[in-house]
């Protein structure tokens, strides 16, 4: 196979950042020629150079741009196997690195006297890209590419009118374009139309048709082959599925395993075989109170009365904590807990879950033990108070779930919290 090729495009570009003109992107002003060696018909190296003018819309000014890079090159289409599929297309891909350079003739900042060198921003570049083709012949090809660039030590916008602030990363830009690629070499294709070959040994050929011939036996009698019998000793006469099973009830309820959501418990058939303990029409599996009768909205628990429920909103926006306290309530926080202790004497089926949060600030495995203490401090002012310990599930979750923005000190209070959540027996 050829290995050695050369290519040439003209394309569009946009430095998208750092710029604060808008450059046009409608207008041909990108222009790029490589030249490319394949170390085998997957994996090549290339060399290429690039030019760029920086046409901004409304503006005075201008800025150009060059860049070399050398890159890996990976022939995509082959892995793909796209020439067995459609021997004219073809994809490379692509990536590596090189430097640039830009500059601008009327910049505002230096005046047109000043030697280039002092009008000029030298940078690292790394650029990545991706190239469709289409083979006209064995010597020509037809191609588009779309490659991202991202420029390290960038000192100047990309249209030279002010300083980057960006970092290490300063500047990143797109370019899109379409060419023609020349191959070149004695043999009659190239390594970008040059398919892998697979090959097997004769040997191997014949073990995997002697297994899939074992696989094809129905040793049990049963109608379906060993290859795909899940239980391929099924009793002689047994009724089966697609699979060699034994189609079983295992829980006698009329109910097929296979289609039983509670196979080993005897349910109804509305339910889906499975069992309702409360009677309320939710499935034991499904019911978050199976041994209290509820509603299928509410997941099969009771509805909360209104009064519980605007109990449970007022502690959102009541039971928080100061910055780093968690054994500390705040004096806000003890009428609602008086009232959730009113509560739980009042409804003796209720029992709590007391989750506790916190803000974004600090280590995550202190905010998660720190949520847990506050969760614990309240549940043992409900305790003291008279609420049973054993009526009380207390869990710590961090940083997680906020209500409010960590951006903000008011959010941050917001998530310095406890929440309630009612359960059943």
């Amino acid at each position: 196979m050829n290995r050695w090729s050369v290519g040439a495009s003209i394309g569009i570009h946009d430095g998208m950042a750092p710029t604060k003109g808008t450059t046009r992107i409608y207008q041909f002003q990108h222009f790029s020629v490589n030249g490319r060696y394949m170390l085998t018909n997957r994996v090549g190296v290339m060399v290429d150079a690039n030019y760029d003018f920086l046409d901004f819309v409304n503006k005075p000014y201008n800025t150009y741009m060059i860049r070399t890079t050398i890159q890996g090159v990976v022939n995509a289409g082959d892995i793909l196997h796209l020439p067995q599929v459609t021997p004219r297309i073809g994809l490379l891909v692509h990536g590596g690195f090189g430097f640039s350079s830009m500059w601008s003739n009327n910049n505002p900042l230096y005046s047109n006297s000043a030697p280039l060198k002092d009008r000029a921003d030298g940078m690292l570049s790394f650029t990545f890209g991706a190239t469709p083709q289409f083979k006209l012949n064995e010597k020509w090809s037809l191609n588009a590419d779309l490659s991202f660039t991202f420029n390290a030590r960038q000192n100047n916008r990309f249209d030279m009118q002010g300083k980057d602030y960006h970092g290490a990363i300063g500047g990143y830009m797109i370019n899109a374009g379409i060419g023609v690629t020349r191959y070149f070499g004695k043999h009659k294709s190239h390594a970008d139309w040059t398919k892998t070959r697979y090959s097997e040994g004769l040997d191997e050929l014949k073990a995997k048709i002697a297994a899939l011939e074992e696989q094809l036996k129905d040793d049990d009698k049963d109608g379906v082959p060993n290859g795909i019998d899940t239980e391929p000793e099924t009793a002689a006469g047994a009724l089966v599925d697609s699979k060699g099973a034994a189609i079983k009830d295992t829980d006698k309820d009329g109910i097929l395993d296979a289609f039983d959501a509670c196979p080993d418990i005897a349910g109804s058939f509305s339910l889906n075989g499975c069992k309702d303990s409360d009677g309320d029409g939710v499935s034991d599996p499904t019911d978050n109170c199976p041994q209290t009768p509820g509603t299928y909205a509410n997941k099969g628990c009771p509805e909360l009365d209104k009064g519980t429920k605007d109990l449970m909103e007022k502690i959102l926006q009541s039971v928080l904590f100061d910055y780093k306290q968690d054994k500390t309530l705040l004096p806000s926080a003890l009428p609602i807990l008086n009232e959730v202790v009113a509560l739980m004497k009042e409804h003796q089926d209720y029992r709590l879950e007391l989750a506790g949060y916190t803000d974004n600030i600090g280590d995550s495995n202190e905010n998660l033990a720190r949520s847990k203490e506050r969760a614990q401090t309240v549940a043992n002012y409900l305790i003291t108070n008279g609420v049973s310990s054993d009526r009380i599930e207390v869990h710590g979750f961090g940083e997680q779930r906020p209500r409010g923005s960590n951006d903000t000190p008011e959010g941050q209070a917001m998530n310095r919290r406890v929440e309630f959540n009612i359960l059943f027996h």
